[in-house]
């Protein structure tokens, strides 16, 4: 149990898009300065880590969230509010489409995630944010990996692994049943397949 514990710290969906970002420009076949690599680096890493940490530590100090993995359905609404906003802002002013088409899309399809999340949960279905992420980048970087026509099986075959290993953690820890692992897993993956089948 402590293993799994320890699993579902370090691929929290909290890194996922982070993880994504980092995917991006070491599997981008265009160079990329190292100094414009930082000017989105540093922010992605604040918005999407450091402020969701301290909302978090906001909403449970005001008991609004009883634990850092939301498990009841009411308590995912204001973090997912928060975190379409976030999503919105990186993929308009952090990565816009001029800067990189595919990381823009990336942002995007992850606010698509959200917002499916979000209309789950208002029907108060409960759905794995840990496969969503995973997930989301997986397909991110299948889809990466076809457009640019680049060989990505080492990676596509390590997050493969990941996500088994993800999924059974949460079954394990009864975190989630396994019908929501697999609602969570569709709705990370497909938005990022949308949008590179029909966008990119």
């Amino acid at each position: 149990m402590t293993i799994c514990r320890i699993l579902s710290y370090l691929f929290h969906p909290l890194f996922m898009p982070f993880t994504g970002t980092v995917a991006y420009f070491l599997l981008s076949p265009t160079y990329i300065p190292y100094e414009l690599q930082k000017k989105v680096f540093f922010p992605i890493f604040i918005l999407t880590v450091l402020i969701p940490i301290a909302l978090y530590w906001l909403l449970k100090h005001l008991g609004w969230v009883d634990s850092h993995e939301l498990k009841s359905v009411k308590e995912r609404r204001i973090p997912l509010y928060a975190s379409i906003i976030i999503m919105y802002v990186i993929s308009l002013y952090i990565a816009p489409s001029k800067f990189s088409p595919a990381l823009h899309y990336f942002f995007t399809g992850i606010t698509g995630t959200l917002f499916l999340c979000l209309l789950l949960v208002i029907f108060k279905v409960k759905a794995s944010f840990h496969m969503m992420g995973i997930m989301g980048v997986a397909a991110f970087i299948f889809g990466f990996s076809i457009h640019f026509q680049t060989n990505t099986a080492p990676a596509l075959a390590a997050l493969a692994i990941i996500a088994g290993v993800i999924a059974v953690s949460r079954l394990y820890l009864r975190a989630h049943t396994l019908r929501e692992i697999v609602i969570g897993a569709l709705i990370g993956a497909i938005p990022q397949i949308v949008i590179f089948c029909f966008i990119l």
